[in-house]
């Protein structure tokens, strides 16, 4: 049977009513949700702005790790740290990034330590050795990464590598090989070690030669570095019983079946004179 025309209209308006309510409702708890939101991000807000501004958290002090050619007041320069800044206010992100710009530094952590202290922990880079440049030396690491120019503050003494660039341009290739020879000496337990070397000269004709502190001249070609240095050791006892192990030698190590040793110039300059602050040629 069908519904009369008013009873229909008194359906729709009691589901109409229903609905308003329930939609009252919904907006009454959207409204103070939203209430809550506002007065709790309003009071984290307070909390933080009191945080930062509050001298308990003032700095009071910055301790610098890890720095050996670097000092803790190149350190701090570079951090740039206001007066009267707490431990909140400071972007640590932004401070690592600007004491990263110095070319010693290879990695940087800056921390905070409750309540008022940061701490910096640098890593430098280690100097392996320098490589001539025109008229000046580049300073390399262990990774074979040319970081920084060669300046009056920088005190090093570590082997100089010549040969490698010309008319600005460096042998890759050359580079290359001479860091696995680096390698090979930095990991050897008799002579010559890494620390007995004043230079390794580069040749694309000749290849790489070792110049020693004690005068030798080792000539290795290219490739087989560690086989044909261990061939030196009994040179280097023959030498020492003929208490010729201060002279200034040539040795040649490329040919496999034989050693060539001769004596150099005394005339002829070493190879690398000076190897501290200022260094020139």
């Amino acid at each position: 049977m069908k519904r009369s025309f008013r009873s229909r209209y008194l359906i729709r308006k009691n589901r109409l009513k229903n609905h308003s309510a329930h939609i009252c409702r919904d907006c009454l708890k959207a409204v103070g949700l939203l209430g809550a939101i506002f007065f709790l991000t309003a009071g984290w807000i307070y909390a933080y702005n009191c945080a930062i501004s509050s001298s308990y958290f003032r700095i009071k002090s910055t301790q610098v790790r890890g720095c050996r050619e670097l000092t803790e007041k190149e350190v701090l320069a570079l951090a740039a740290l206001k007066p009267s800044q707490t431990i909140f206010s400071v972007n640590i992100k932004g401070m690592a990034r600007r004491i990263a710009t110095q070319p010693w530094v290879k990695t940087v952590a800056v921390a905070r330590e409750f309540p008022n202290r940061l701490v910096v922990e640098v890593r430098e880079r280690s100097a392996l050795a320098l490589c001539k440049k025109d008229e000046g030396f580049l300073l390399v690491d262990e990774e074979g990464l040319l970081f920084k120019e060669l300046d009056d503050g920088d005190d090093v003494d570590v082997p100089v590598l010549t040969g490698y660039y010309r008319d600005g341009h460096m042998n890759q290739q050359l580079f290359d090989k001479t860091m696995l020879l680096m390698k090979t000496l930095s990991a050897a337990q008799s002579f010559p070690t890494l620390q007995a070397v004043s230079e390794i000269n580069g040749s694309e004709v000749s290849g790489l030669t070792v110049y020693t502190e004690n005068g030798f001249c080792l000539k290795l070609g290219f490739g087989n570095y560690e086989s044909k240095l261990q061939r030196l050791l009994p040179v280097i006892t023959a030498l020492n019983k003929k208490d010729m192990n201060r002279g200034l030698l040539n040795i040649d190590l490329r040919d496999t079946s034989k050693i060539y040793v001769e004596g150099r110039d005394v005339t002829q300059p070493l190879a690398r004179p000076v190897r501290k602050k200022g260094l020139s040629t």
